[in-house]
């Protein structure tokens, strides 16, 4: 059975039931009209469905039928046996004469009455009086005629005159007869003629149809976002098990068990996002088939039918078409996620073997946007889990004498922007002739990385530490007004965004309106603008390199901005907030305006005399 149709088999579906897929017919194969998914389905298909049962769970949408009357209560779909009539006669298929009881081989229509006649009944039907100035048809004449030229005599089944009205209180056409018994406009019945109810009944679903378009287009766009978030989450995990692999095949036998570990790591951090968004993307899917499906099923049978067909088609599935315009596919509670490898402690691999490297999951969730930011722009915070690697060995470096500690970071490669040059300590912008694989781990927005893994300050402790950061920029065209060129910033909850980062401290080198035809650096904390100073011209050529340490004292709830060069403070941020994983992440620009370059000084590399930051 078929859950749904697609758009592609619809003209199949106005000659053929699309569960057994055997031509509709008027003796047997008679199509019934499903009221809730707009499409039609065999009456015996349906009877053996349903299994004799007063209730019918239809086999295109899954809704369930009330059938007190058994399958045949659901309507006939005479668009589709009219249709069924042209192509007989357009092929010339032998039709049977409805004006006779011996059903002799029809040969022309009746348009007045809409019936069959053989060629005795034809000669009785011109002699007729009240018949002789109908206008008759031969079959040779209608053949290569459009559709729509073909008539249906449309018969009131009960006082067998035409119908010819409709009744808005019953949601039905009638005969005037009916308009006089049992439709009386007296007993509250709004009745009007056809043409009058048409003309309305077909703008309203025109409306319906034009919703249902414009949702077709957003479920498309949908379906096209989860699938690519499924390809990256595929090709972060594709990226992780190159990495794991590229570090452990170099390790020999020892290794493999930590592998093995690692990559079943992969797997199951992937698992629990990956199924969520291939649900998602069923279910967008779904939904998108059965609009598609249902919107051209619709507008097919309006073209192929007249106006009393129209009508009972629009007037049993207008119900449908508004439901499908209040389904929402599943949604993700993300943006993009994936999972990356860590090289962590690879150089001290040998001393810490049973726990080396580690997969992380990263993900990117939209956050609260400042204002000015457009929705269509990028702005998602960035979750790293885990954050810390595990503990075992002394990868910092203690300045005893100074109580200060230097963390051994790097840059986190499968964090960096496409096209990021990422070599262990140092990032640039320069554009790699292979950008790296776009999986679903990497800033996209910025130019960025991140470090490897946070860094923890205990309060309680009167922990101090320290890192230091040392980067060129080289102007390569003119940098208009208040534009940022290169960052380095230590935050609780790093965003990729186009802006700085608002949150914790950012250093930036970037034009500012206080110093035209400069460039400053600027340091700012929690989006407050603490001081800026100029480094060089706006112009194209100027260069500008600067070492700066960062001192983060846990003791007085601190973070000193210095000089590297002669050891000078350059700011202190105060009343900071050491209570949460502080991350290094560095913006080194846009290569078409200039040349960026970071470098990391950590751990034992890091030397200098720290004595006036005792206090």
């Amino acid at each position: 059975m078929s859950d749904l149709v697609s758009v592609a088999a619809i003209k199949d579906l106005l000659t053929e039931c699309p569960i057994c897929i055997e031509h509709f017919d008027d003796a047997t194969r008679i199509p019934r009209r499903m009221p809730y998914c707009v499409q039609s389905i065999c009456q015996p298909c349906l009877e053996s469905y349903s299994g004799g049962a007063a209730t019918l769970s239809c086999p295109m949408c899954r809704r369930r039928h009330n059938l007190p009357g058994g399958v045949k209560s659901l309507p006939k779909e005479t668009v589709i046996l009219k249709t069924l009539d042209y192509l007989k006669i357009q092929k010339g298929l032998h039709l049977p004469c409805t004006d006779c009881p011996d059903k002799e081989i029809a040969v022309a229509q009746c348009d007045n009455c809409g019936t069959f006649l053989c060629s005795i009944c034809l000669s009785a039907h011109k002699r007729n009086t009240v018949s002789k100035t109908h206008t008759i048809n031969t079959f040779d004449e209608m053949k290569g005629r459009p559709l729509q030229s073909f008539r249906r005599l449309h018969q009131c089944s009960q006082h067998q005159q035409p119908v010819q009205f409709y009744c808005y209180t019953c949601d039905k056409v009638v005969c005037v007869s009916c308009t006089v018994v049992d439709h009386k406009e007296g007993k509250g019945h709004n009745v009007v003629s056809v043409n009058e109810a048409h003309q309305g009944k077909a703008k309203s679903i025109n409306d319906v149809l034009g919703k249902i378009e414009e949702k077709t287009k957003r479920l498309s766009e949908t379906e096209s976002a989860l699938q690519k978030k499924i390809e990256n989450i595929k090709l972060s995990m594709k990226v992780a098990r190159d990495d794991i692999n590229k570090i452990f095949d170099n390790l020999k036998d020892r290794l493999n068990q930590r592998r093995t570990i690692l990559l079943s790591d992969v797997e199951g951090k992937s698992a629990e996002n990956l199924k969520v968004t291939e649900e998602a993307l069923d279910s967008t899917r779904l939904l998108l088939t059965k609009v598609k499906s249902s919107s051209e099923y619709m507008r097919q049978m309006r073209n192929k039918a007249d106006k009393v067909e129209a009508l009972q088609v629009m007037g049993s599935s207008k119900a449908s078409l508004n439901s499908m315009l209040k389904e929402s596919p599943q949604e993700i509670p993300f943006d993009r996620t994936g999972v990356s490898f860590v090289q962590a402690n690879v150089q001290h691999l040998q001393n810490t073997i049973n726990v080396a490297g580690m997969v992380r999951s990263v993900t990117f969730s939209p956050t609260e946007r400042p204002n000015g930011i457009p929705d269509t722009a990028v702005h998602n915070v960035i979750t790293l889990e885990p954050a810390v690697f595990p503990t075992v060995m002394a990868m910092d470096r203690s300045i005893c004498d100074q109580e200060i500690t230097c963390p051994t970071l790097e840059w986190d490669s499968s964090t960096a922007h496409n096209y990021i040059d990422v070599s262990e300590c140092v990032i640039t912008n320069t554009t790699s002739a292979a950008p790296s694989p776009d999986t679903g781990c990497r800033i996209q927005n910025i130019y960025s990385c991140l470090a490897s893994r946070p860094l923890m300050v205990k309060n309680c402790q009167a922990q101090r530490c320290m890192y230091r950061v040392k980067f060129r920029v080289c102007v390569k065209e003119l940098i208009e007004d208040k534009k940022l060129i290169q960052e380095i910033a230590l935050t609780p909850t790093p965003v990729d965004a186009a802006l700085n980062q608002l949150t914790g401290l950012s250093v930036r080198v970037s034009t500012c309106p206080n110093h035209k035809q400069q460039l400053c650096l600027c340091v700012g904390y929690n989006s407050t603008l603490l001081t800026d100073r100029p480094l060089i011209q706006n112009r194209v050529g100027q260069s500008i390199d600067l070492q700066l340490c960062f001192l983060m004292d846990g003791a007085n709830d601190k973070i000193l901005v210095i000089d590297a060069g002669d050891n000078t403070v350059y700011t202190t941020v105060t009343d900071v907030a050491f209570d949460r994983p502080m991350w290094v992440m560095m913006y080194v620009g846009n290569p078409a305006t200039s040349d960026g370059r970071g470098e990391l000084i950590t751990g034992h590399n890091i030397t200098g005399t720290f004595a006036n930051y005792n206090h």
